[in-house]
């Protein structure tokens, strides 16, 4: 019989480390999914959010506002959505949505979505409207949407595809 030594052998080790690595080569993958999912559900939840926020300043004021435009939600939608009393839009100062508060100044002037990194600005994209400007409760530019309103975040990719593609849409 052979006596026992202290300590792995190299064989051992090698072999633990192989475990460890088919273990990480498994569970990486998983990891890196879920953590895509998960940034779609919150720009998902985002954008419903922000639509019901549009909704809920249309019904109040029972107009937009003709100096808001399509694309991204800019500073003086931000500010109205906020409840910014220095802003024309909102002059009741109605806090419509709450906004993220980001440590870094420079992010905390717009709708980012949830693939906007505070530590890099190439990633900043905010979230995009499209509004119903003549109230039939058609978006023009989306066929066969019947809202008076629609948000989207650009997704993962980051181009804009106005709700196509990878985009995360509020009417998907």
């Amino acid at each position: 019989m052979k006596a026992y030594t202290k300590g792995f052998t190299l064989i051992e080790l090698l072999v633990v480390i192989c475990v460890i690595a088919i273990l990480l080569g498994i569970i990486m993958p998983q990891y890196f999914g879920v953590r895509e999912h998960a940034r779609a559900v919150s720009a998902r939840a985002g954008a419903k959010g922000l639509e019901t926020a549009f909704k809920s300043y249309l019904d109040m004021y029972r107009t937009w506002p003709t100096a808001w435009e399509d694309g991204e939600i800019k500073d003086d939608i931000f500010k109205a959505l906020r409840g910014d009393k220095t802003t024309t839009f909102n002059p009741q100062g109605i806090a419509f949505y709450e906004f993220p508060n980001y440590t870094n100044s420079s992010m905390s002037q717009k709708a980012w979505d949830s693939w906007s990194s505070p530590n890099d600005p190439t990633t900043w994209q905010s979230y995009r409207v499209m509004f119903d400007k003549n109230y039939d409760n058609t978006i023009d530019a989306l066929p066969n949407v019947y809202r008076s309103v629609v948000v989207y975040s650009v997704g993962k990719n980051r181009e804009d595809e106005q709700g196509g593609g990878d985009d995360v849409a509020s009417w998907k």
